[in-house]
């Protein structure tokens, strides 16, 4: 999402807000994978090319809602950064003006982990740090985590065949089973990660667990979320 404004020299300036179209495409691939399982299942033989179609929209909506979210926090220190008391998050002028700073003259700001940023920033203006222990912070801890074993993959062997029940899941596995249902595309016997995974039950899960940290996030700083004109297209089945 961009805005157009005019600076003092009537030249057009633009910014870019790609947290909003990080949302806006999580839920557009999660609404796609949605229609691509329904009345579905693995006895439906379904063709392999279908099935890479729908590996890549769950994929893709994982990755995209986590992007949003890594965006959203810098996009709050260059926006202070850059618009000062005009940010569109309504911090006040004097914030705004600490948390430029801090972003400007410390680099290594710019290399903390994503929730570490979030969690800074509040410091930074004085307010309450995150729930750690709240089901938005854990939801998104393990967002993060799972878009991080995508893009990091690392090839193991796994044994196939065995029921759910029989099956050694890890501490991680045994978190998201307790989010989302199993990908509906693939057998019982198939390992946890990444096969039952990937399904619509976890890129729908991505999108509203992205979508609630920034929506909690925001109502610490007391600002209308900048994407609430988006909601209509977070729709994701």
């Amino acid at each position: 999402m961009s805005t157009i404004s005019f600076n003092k020299s009537m030249q057009i300036t633009m910014r870019t807000y790609l947290s909003m179209n990080y949302l806006t495409s999580a839920a557009l691939l999660a609404k796609k994978a949605c229609t691509l399982e329904a009345g579905r299942t693995i006895k439906d033989n379904i063709p392999r090319a279908e099935r890479d179609e729908h590996f890549a929209f769950v994929a893709g909506a994982i990755t995209m809602s986590a992007a949003a979210v890594e965006a959203f926090v810098n996009e709050l220190f260059a926006e202070c950064r850059d618009q000062g008391a005009k940010n569109q998050l309504g911090i006040a002028a004097d914030k705004a003006a600490l948390v430029a700073r801090v972003w400007t003259d410390v680099p290594k700001v710019e290399r903390e982990s994503v929730l570490e940023k979030y969690d800074l920033a509040l410091r930074l203006l004085d307010l309450p740090a995150l729930d750690r222990k709240g089901a938005p912070y854990k939801a998104v801890d393990s967002l993060l985590a799972l878009r991080n074993s995508l893009m990091h993959y690392k090839l193991v062997t796994q044994e196939a065949g065995k029921e759910p029940s029989e099956q050694k899941a890890g501490d991680f596995e045994k978190k998201l089973q307790a989010y989302f249902a199993d990908n509906r595309l693939t057998g019982t016997g198939n390992p946890y990660f990444p096969d039952r995974v990937m399904g619509h039950g976890a890129a729908e899960w991505s999108v509203k667990s992205a979508v609630a940290f920034l929506d909690g996030y925001c109502q610490l700083l007391s600002a209308t979320p900048p994407y609430d004109h988006l909601r209509s297209t977070f729709a994701t089945g």
